[in-house]
C-alpha cells in the first residue's frame, strides 16, 4: 500500500532540494503538512535551499509538540507533556512498538526523535508519524475532536486511502477537527483554532462559498498547503534575504531555547545567527519583482512531480494578512438544479494540442448535475427568489452501456455527462 511504502525523502533535483517526494496517491496530506512546517521553520527559503535531516527532525518535533500541548493553557505551553513515539518492531508493515516520555517543548521532542530518524525517512515513515500524533494526542481525545464537528472518522478514508481533513488539522493544529471553515455549525466564527506556522488554501472555498478560517488564510509566514480537491501540495513565497534571515533566526532561537535545553539566551542567539547566515549564503533568494508576488509550488507526486513558479499581479505584497471573514456566514450555495455545472473536468485533448495557449477557445468536458445528484442535495437551502438563477445546460439521453459520447457541437459547448466523475470527486473530498 502507498502509505507503507512512503517515507520522508527530499528531492535530489538542484532546483527543488527542500521538496518532499511522494511515491503514490494517498499520503499527500501528511507530506504537504510536514513540508509546509519545514519551509516555515526555514523562513520561506528559495526552493533550491538544501533541507537537512535536522530540519526534518525539527519539523516533525514541532508537529508532535502541538499534538501534546494542544489542551495546555495559554500560559503553560512549556509545561511537561507526554509525547508518544512509534517504531516498527521488526519489518515495515508489521507490529508497532511505542515509547513515551515527558517533554517540555519541541526541542526536547526533537532530541528524542534523533534515534528514530532512519526509520522515519525510510518506507513506512509517514505511518509512524501518524501513529505518534494520534497516540500523543490520545485516541479518545482524537475521537472527541472528530465528533465536535459531527465527523465519524476514520482519519484515512475511502477506497484510495486518502488523508482526511481531521488528520490534516491534527498535524496543523494538534486537534483532529473536521471543520476548516471560518464558521461553526451555528453560523458564528470559530474560535478554537490557534494560528499554525503555515496556512491552508482549498478549492472547497470556491465550491461551497464558505471561507476558510482566518488563521489558515493569514499564517505568520506565506507558506500554504494547497488542497485541489483530491490532492495536497505546498506553495510558498520565497522571502527576500532580510525577512528570511530574521524569520530563520527566530525559528532557530526558539528551537534552541525551547524544551529546557539548558543553554543560555546569548549562546542560543549567537548559534541561531551563525546558522542562519550560513544558510543564507548557501542559497541566496531570487530577485524581488516589483508589483508582483512570486510563489514556488511543489508537487512531489508523479507524473507531474516538479517545481512550478507562479507570478501573481495585483494581489498586494503576498505577506500581508488576508481580509478576515465576515462575523457571520452569508449563504452563497443553494440547492442544486438539474443541468447546473457541477465542475469543469478537463479540456479536449485535441484542442489543447492544436491551440495550446488559447484556453478560451478550447472545448471542455463538464460534470453536470443530474436528477439523481439534485435529489441527494437535501441539506442545501432552496434558492431564494431574489438570487440569480444558475446557468442550466440541456442534457440529452444517457449513453448506452459502453458507449463513448462523441465530441461535437460548437466550440466551448461540449459536455460529457456521466455520474462517474461526480462520484469520484465526492470520494476524494472525504
Amino acid at each position: 500500500p502507498p502509505w507503507i511504502e512512503q517515507g520522508f525523502e527530499f528531492s535530489a533535483a538542484p532546483e527543488s532540494r527542500c521538496g518532499l517526494l511522494q511515491g503514490k496517491n494517498g499520503p499527500c496530506g501528511v507530506l504537504a503538512a510536514v513540508n509546509a512546517e519545514l519551509l516555515a521553520q526555514k523562513g520561506c527559503p528559495p526552493p533550491s535551499a538544501a533541507a537537512t535531516e535536522a530540519d526534518l527532525r525539527a519539523a516533525l518535533a514541532a508537529i508532535l509538540w502541538r499534538c501534546a500541548s494542544a489542551d495546555a493553557p495559554a500560559g503553560a505551553k512549556e509545561s511537561l507533556q507526554e509525547v508518544v513515539l512509534a517504531r516498527w518492531e521488526g519489518a515495515v508493515g508489521g507490529p508497532i512498538v511505542t515509547e513515551s516520555f515527558a517533554a517540555d517543548g519541541a526541542a526536547s521532542v526533537a532530541a528524542n526523535l534523533a534515534p528514530l530518524m532512519p526509520a522515519l525517512r525510510q518506507k513506512g515513515g509517514v505511518v509512524l508519524l501518524c501513529y505518534a500524533c494520534v497516540l500523543t494526542r490520545g485516541v479518545e481525545a482524537v475521537r472527541a475532536d472528530v465528533a465536535l464537528d459531527n465527523g465519524s472518522g476514520p482519519l484515512i478514508a475511502g477506497p484510495h486511502a486518502l488523508c482526511g481533513t481531521e488528520l490534516m488539522t491534527l498535524l496543523m493544529a494538534g486537534r483532529a477537527r473536521g471543520n476548516v471553515g471560518a464558521y461553526g455549525q451555528d453560523g458564528a466564527k470559530v474560535t478554537w483554532r490557534e494560528p499554525s506556522p503555515f496556512g491552508l488554501l482549498s478549492r472547497d472555498e470556491l465550491e461551497t462559498g464558505v471561507p476558510l478560517a482566518d488563521p489558515l488564510k493569514s499564517p505568520p509566514l506565506p507558506v500554504y498547503v494547497l488542497h485541489g480537491g483530491d490532492h495536497f501540495t505546498v506553495a510558498w513565497v520565497p522571502l527576500p534575504a532580510k525577512e528570511r534571515f530574521e524569520a530563520r533566526v527566530r525559528a532557530l532561537f526558539a528551537s534552541a531555547r525551547g524544551g529546557g535545553s539548558g543553554g543560555d539566551a546569548n549562546s542560543a542567539a549567537a548559534e541561531a545567527v551563525e546558522a542562519a547566515t550560513a544558510e543564507l549564503q548557501s542559497a541566496p533568494p531570487p530577485p524581488v519583482t516589483q508589483g508582483a508576488v512570486d510563489l514556488a509550488l511543489w508537487n512531489g507526486l508523479p507524473p507531474a512531480r516538479g517545481l512550478r513558479r507562479l507570478r501573481l499581479r495585483g494581489v498586494g505584497d503576498g505577506v500581508a494578512p488576508a481580509a478576515p471573514a465576515p462575523p457571520s456566514l452569508t449563504p452563497s450555495h443553494w440547492r442544486l438544479s438539474v443541468g447546473e455545472v457541477e465542475s469543469v473536468v478537463q479540456a479536449a485533448k485535441e484542442d489543447k494540442a492544436s491551440l495550446p495557449a488559447a484556453w478560451r477557445e478550447h472545448r471542455y468536458e463538464l460534470s453536470l448535475v443530474t436528477k439523481a445528484v439534485a435529489e441527494e442535495d437535501v441539506a442545501s437551502a432552496p434558492r431564494p427568489p431574489d438570487a440569480p438563477p444558475p446557468t442550466l445546460l440541456p442534457q440529452g439521453p444517457p449513453p448506452a452501456a459502453g458507449e463513448v459520447q462523441p465530441l461535437g457541437g460548437p466550440r466551448r459547448s461540449w459536455a460529457n455527462l456521466g455520474e462517474s466523475r461526480r462520484e469520484s470527486r465526492r470520494i476524494s473530498a472525504t
